[in-house]
C-alpha cells in the first residue's frame, strides 16, 4: 500500500465521530524556533514592551545572551581591569528592563499575569534595600576593609544590631525563591497554541 507522502499536521484535543461546532479545534502548525540572533534583536526591540506575548525561543535566547554579557564584563574585569566590573554591572542593570518584559511578554504567552514579574521585582527591592538599611552605618569600614574574614565580622555585627532588617531581607528573600520558581515553571512550557487576551500565539498558525 502507497504511503502518504504529505502528512497532515499535528490536530490538538481530536476526539473521534462528529463533533459539534463549538467544541471543534482547528488544525494548527508550529513556527520554526526564533534564530538567537533574531530573539535578541527582537527583545532589544521591544525594549520597554510589556504587551503581547513571546515563545520560549525568544525568552531563552535572549536570557542566554545577557548572562554570556554578565559573565564575559566579570571575566575582564578580574584580568583585566576592575573598570569592566563596572561597565558590566551598568549594562547588567540597564538589560533588567528588556529581561522583566521579555518574561512578563513569556508568562502572557501562557496566558498569565505579570504581575507574577512585579511582585519578585518588589522581592528584590524589598531584600536589597534591608541589606542596604542594615549595612549603612557600616558602610566606610567595609569600604575600607581588604580582609575578607574582617568584612564578614562587621556585616554580623550589623546583624546584630538591626535584626528586624534582617528578618525582613530573609522573608522577601524566600518569597523572591518562591515566586522565581514558579515563573520558571510557568517559562519552560510551551506556547499556548490559541489567541488568548494577550495576543495571537507567536509559534503556532
Amino acid at each position: 500500500m502507497e504511503q502518504n507522502q504529505n502528512p497532515q499536521p499535528p490536530v490538538f484535543n481530536q476526539q473521534q465521530g462528529p463533533q459539534p461546532a463549538q467544541q471543534y479545534q482547528p488544525r494548527v502548525m508550529a513556527r520554526p524556533m526564533m534564530e538567537p540572533v533574531e530573539a535578541v534583536m527582537t527583545c532589544l526591540q521591544k525594549f520597554f514592551d510589556f504587551r503581547g506575548r513571546a515563545r520560549r525561543s525568544e525568552y531563552w535566547w535572549f536570557f542566554l545572551f545577557t548572562f554570556i554579557v554578565s559573565w564575559v564584563f566579570s571575566f575582564l574585569g578580574n584580568m583585566m581591569t576592575p573598570v569592566f566590573t563596572y561597565i558590566g554591572l551598568f549594562i547588567g542593570l540597564l538589560l533588567w528592563i528588556p529581561q522583566f518584559a521579555a518574561l512578563t511578554r513569556r508568562l502572557h504567552d501562557r496566558n498569565h499575569s505579570g504581575w507574577w514579574v512585579v511582585a519578585m521585582f518588589v522581592c528584590t527591592l524589598v531584600a536589597y534595600g534591608s541589606f542596604a538599611v542594615m549595612l549603612a552605618p557600616h558602610m566606610s569600614a567595609l569600604m575600607g576593609e581588604g580582609d575578607n574574614m574582617a568584612m564578614m565580622l562587621i556585616i554580623a555585627d550589623a546583624v546584630q544590631e538591626m535584626p528586624q532588617a534582617m528578618a525582613v531581607a530573609a522573608v522577601a528573600g524566600v518569597c523572591y525563591f518562591i515566586l522565581f520558581v514558579i515563573t520558571l515553571v510557568f517559562a519552560v512550557q510551551d506556547s499556548h497554541w490559541n489567541e488568548n487576551k494577550y495576543g495571537t500565539s507567536p509559534k503556532y498558525q
